[in-house]
């Protein structure tokens, strides 16, 4: 098994992979919590476009799933797909349906990672690591329909965001640390944030006990948050606790408890997504010395599905609709450590292969909005470089999309390609 992540995962240990949000047209968290401080600051201008080559299947077009919504050049909404791009994965491209590639972001500083759209398509987030050894993060939000990039603040300043997730069309949960603070098996404070309005709230649970967490995902209607705390240390070992907050009645529930080792790069629950319907929870057990795989919850605590040993394991994703949970990893036995891309159907036994013999790591990975498509991102050989790759939910139609991307978000959103 591998016993360290590939670079693009050390830039985000901890951090999970948002599902892409473009479905989720919920209610966002709609209680009464505790008010803190923040706002947004910054600005950016549009890109040129990208000079990034894009392949696809001479035989057919991705499919009927990403018909596009307007003709190029419009100013209406249509499907398009948001990946890191670039060597060093420090830009943001868009691609439309019929393979147009534009940058909305362009390269500069750290890698990026973690990227999610809004609900509504008009805001897309994501993290932006101080550099290539350095992960300490800021979160970023870019504005399709102004062409408007500005630094989302966190509930102090300065501070690193270990993870987020929205809530609503303008609003997000972060989970942050003030700088130079230790964020190793340590907690991070949730805070409700509504960047359109610049305010932003602590959470409180029902006792008025400030949340504190890491890796926090929230469900399609913003109710309901998974995140991971850590707990007491005993000697080489750190509690650890995957744990759901209800923000109808802001209370907290632990759906799983585990140890984790203090002196080694590993975790029970790592990663935690939360399924759309806010009734599941997929995780990951990550470190070589407490092996690799990934755990299917019930909210309630029962065990739903178990993946088995796996090399590195990749973000799981979620489809807006099923549920049905897309996950990377080979089997820990496997020959030259070649991953497999898995499709997990709510309910089954287990989870089939799609993919088989991935010759590098899958490191990140997103269903189409209608979950007839997976596109996820293969390592490449060195750096943060990644290739990202689209295929049909049965296997089939198999291509390269671009030759450097990750992180993949889908959104109809408001995108004018030239």
């Amino acid at each position: 098994m591998r016993s360290t992540a590939t670079a693009e995962g050390k830039t985000r240990r901890r951090r999970h992979a948002v599902v892409a949000a473009v479905a989720a047209l919920g209610v966002a968290l709609g209680v009464a919590l505790a008010i803190g401080a923040g706002a947004c600051g910054g600005s950016g201008s549009p890109a040129p476009a990208a000079t990034v080559t894009v392949t696809v299947a001479p035989s057919a077009s991705p499919s009927a799933s990403l018909s596009p919504g307007s003709s190029a050049g419009a100013t209406t909404a249509q499907l398009v797909v948001a990946v890191a791009s670039g060597a060093h994965a420090n830009g943001i491209s868009v691609i439309s349906a019929t393979g147009r590639v534009k940058q909305i972001v362009p390269p500069s500083g750290g890698p990026i990672s973690d990227l999610s759209w809004a609900p509504g398509g008009v805001r897309l987030a994501f993290l932006r690591a101080v550099s290539d050894t350095n992960s300490t993060s800021s979160l970023f939000v870019y504005n399709a329909r102004r062409a408007l990039l500005y630094q989302v603040g966190a509930g102090v300043s300065p501070a690193t965001i270990d993870s987020y997730s929205w809530v609503g069309p303008t609003r997000l949960i972060e989970s942050y640390f003030p700088l130079g603070a230790p964020t190793y098996h340590a907690n991070g404070t949730l805070y409700l944030r509504d960047i359109a309005k610049s305010t932003g709230q602590v959470v409180k649970d029902s006792a008025g006990h400030v949340v504190k967490g890491v890796g926090v995902s929230a469900s399609a209607d913003g109710i309901r948050l998974a995140f991971v705390t850590y707990g007491a240390k005993t000697t080489g070992q750190i509690a650890e606790s995957l744990r759901v907050y209800d923000a109808n009645n802001l209370g907290l529930s632990t759906v799983a408890s585990g140890q984790a080792p203090t002196e080694a790069d590993g975790d029970q629950f790592t990663y935690p997504s939360i399924s759309p319907d806010g009734t599941l929870v997929a995780t990951q057990q990550t470190g070589s010395d407490i092996g690799f795989g990934i755990t299917v919850y019930g909210v309630d605590g029962t065990k739903h599905l178990q993946s088995g040993a796996l090399v590195w394991p990749a973000p799981v994703s979620w489809t807006p609709h099923g549920p049905r949970l897309a996950l990377g990893g080979g089997p820990g036995s496997s020959s030259g450590e070649h991953d497999s891309l898995l499709v997990w159907p709510a309910g089954a036994a287990k989870a089939t292969p799609i993919i088989t013999g991935v010759k590098r790591p899958i490191t990140s990975l997103a269903w189409t909005p209608k979950g007839s498509q997976i596109a996820y991102a293969v390592a490449q050989s060195s750096g943060l470089q990644s290739s990202l790759w689209i295929v049909n939910a049965n296997g089939s139609n198999r291509h390269l999309l671009l030759s450097g991307g990750s992180w993949p978000a889908w959104a109809v959103a408001p995108i004018r390609f030239p």
